[in-house]
């Protein structure tokens, strides 16, 4: 069983647990704007984003990211904290 969170760490918690993040896609061509690909999601499901081979031209297979890489040069996909 865990230990109940103490209070002075209840602000810390809550703030993860409440904490939104978005995906941005940036691009090494420093002409090109970052591209907000999708917004409100939660730290957890932005790190399995990003952890996804499609969602860099270094190891992406897929046809969409091929055709990126080919129109766009080299792109990655990060996540931010919304609001923050």
């Amino acid at each position: 069983m865990s230990k109940p969170t103490p209070p002075e760490q209840l602000g810390d918690v809550l703030e993860k647990e409440t904490a939104m993040y978005s995906i941005v896609r940036f691009y090494q061509a420093s002409t090109r704007e970052r591209d907000v690909v999708r917004t409100g999601l939660t730290l957890e499901e932005a790190q399995e984003h990003c952890a996804d081979p499609e969602t860099s031209s270094s190891t992406c297979e897929g046809e969409d990211g091929l055709a990126r890489t080919a129109a766009e040069g080299q792109w990655f996909d990060g996540y931010t904290s919304e609001g923050g």
